[in-house]
């Protein structure tokens, strides 16, 4: 299950550069781990964040890429499988990625996500302890600065907004988290890409005070286990507008015949392993498709022919299966 989190306005720590910050509390005796893997927007971060309640430690690499086959120094693929970052994260519980503005300006957002994809199972598969919410992803945050890529600032900004659908599809089928960041293109300095100064202290503060809540939220979960029929209807309803919403941008069509029930397009699309949302059949013979994520509609479109649903091939699919 993943969560959207939306930030807060106004900050709720304020620190200066000392390595070390502590508040009091009595919630809990034992700090929380989080590790933030992050590009050079992490250097908004003071190194190491303690308090009663969490540790909060960030290594930040300056150009970091999800997936970088030019550069093993900005490969997070390689580099969470050595040291230093493999040795944080043993010792860590949880993970934020703080990553993606060096990837959107030079790569699709549907060939980003398939790296990050990759890289999560290569994660879970030698760190499985991390699984069921111990990992946060985060939106890709503002930059107004084009590239050879993305000429315009217009096609930079299209490209990040779908690779934050895509992401926040992403993190559902890998149940990790997803932080909303949120942030004001004011915020940039000159070069368009980076935080000014003056907002390095709000920013660092979105990430802390959401850190901050999940810890306290994962406390409360411990104590209360019960959930109200409404508040888990509310929180359902939510959450598929917003999944319809990131449907209409994965959708396939087909022609199909008459002959074609629904009953009979489900059983064969389960048959031919078709990961999909929704299904439509319209008026006009044509059957749409809806996902959830480019990965899901690729792997449709490329094996579904477009004469897949016609009378021959039903007649076919009958005969097969009677």
């Amino acid at each position: 299950m993943h969560s959207i989190v939306q930030t807060k306005p106004f900050p709720l720590y304020l620190f200066s550069t000392f390595t070390t910050i502590t508040t009091m509390t009595s919630l809990s005796s034992i700090p929380e781990t989080f590790l933030i893997i992050s590009d050079s927007h992490g250097k908004c971060l003071t190194p190491t964040i303690l308090t009663s309640l969490y540790c909060i430690k960030t290594y930040s690499i300056s150009g970091l890429q999800w997936i970088n086959n030019y550069n093993h120094d900005l490969n997070l693929l390689s580099l969470i499988h050595t040291d230093p970052i493999s040795s944080l994260i043993n010792s860590t519980s949880n993970i934020l990625f703080l990553i993606g503005i060096n990837s959107v300006r030079n790569f699709p957002a549907p060939e980003i996500i398939q790296q990050v994809d990759y890289l999560l199972d290569s994660l879970f598969s030698r760190y499985s302890r991390l699984r069921q919410g111990r990992i946060i992803i985060t939106s890709c945050l503002p930059c107004i600065k084009p590239s050879n890529r993305y000429s315009t600032i217009t096609l930079l900004r299209h490209n990040i907004e779908i690779y934050n659908q895509l992401l926040l599809s992403l993190s559902a089928k890998h149940n990790v988290l997803y932080l909303d960041l949120s942030v004001p293109f004011e915020w940039l300095c000159r070069d368009r890409i980076h935080l000014h100064h003056d907002y390095h202290h709000p920013f660092a503060n979105i990430i802390i005070n959401y850190l901050h809540d999940l810890k306290v939220h994962h406390q409360s979960s411990n104590k209360f286990k019960y959930r109200s029929r409404e508040a888990i209807t509310r929180r359902n309803r939510k959450r598929n507008l917003k999944f319809k919403q990131i449907q209409q941008n994965f959708i396939i069509s087909r022609d199909i015949t008459s002959a074609w029930s629904y009953y009979h397009v489900n059983n064969f699309l389960k048959f031919s392993n078709i990961l999909y949302a929704r299904l439509l059949i319209v008026s006009n013979h044509t059957l749409r498709l809806h996902f959830n994520n480019s990965l899901d509609m690729l792997h449709a479109d490329q094996n579904l022919p477009h004469n897949i649903f016609d009378s021959n091939n039903f007649i076919n699919w009958i005969q097969r299966n009677k």
